[in-house]
C-alpha cells in the first residue's frame, strides 16, 4: 500500500502543465488580409506568427477555414504560398478558435465546440524553445 502511495506521489509531481503566461487563443473574426493570395483565398494571420511563416485561418469558400501555414517573405506577400494545412477536409466557420491549454494540446474547434483538428500532446513532456523573440514554442521530447 505504502508502494501506491509513493508511485502516486511521484506521478502527481511529474504532472506538466504549461505556464499559463505560454497559453493562447485565437477567435477567427475581425478583417482579412490585405493581399491578394494563391487560390484567391480570404485569410487572417494569427499574431504573432508573421515572418517567414504565418499561421492563418484561411478560406477559398465563404465560411469554411482552415487553420494553414503559409511562407514567404513580408517584402514580397505575393509570393508567399500556402505549405500546410492543419483540418483540410474538416473546415471550421467564423468565431472557432485555435487553443494552446496548460495540458499542452493544441486544439482547433468550431464555434459550437467541436473539435475539428488537435495535436494529441495533452499532458506530455516538453520543453520550451526560443524560436522567435516573439513566440515560445513547445515541442514534445
Amino acid at each position: 500500500m505504502a508502494f501506491l502511495s509513493i508511485i502516486s506521489l511521484i506521478a502527481q509531481a511529474t504532472a506538466v502543465t504549461v505556464p499559463l503566461s505560454s497559453t493562447f487563443k485565437y477567435v477567427n473574426e475581425g478583417e482579412f488580409g490585405d493581399y491578394i493570395v494563391e487560390y484567391g483565398a480570404n485569410y487572417r494571420v494569427l499574431d504573432p506568427f508573421n515572418s517567414p511563416f504565418q499561421l492563418c485561418f484561411y478560406n477559398t469558400t465563404p465560411n469554411a477555414f482552415t487553420l494553414a501555414l503559409r511562407m514567404g517573405t513580408v517584402r514580397s506577400t505575393t509570393t508567399m504560398r500556402w505549405v500546410w494545412e492543419a483540418n483540410r477536409g474538416n473546415p471550421v466557420g467564423e468565431n472557432a478558435t485555435l487553443t494552446f491549454g496548460e495540458d499542452g494540446n493544441l486544439v482547433l474547434a468550431d464555434a459550437d465546440g467541436r473539435i475539428a483538428w488537435q495535436t494529441n500532446t495533452a499532458k506530455k513532456e516538453w520543453f520550451t524553445s526560443k524560436c522567435n523573440p516573439m513566440v515560445t514554442w513547445f515541442f514534445k521530447t
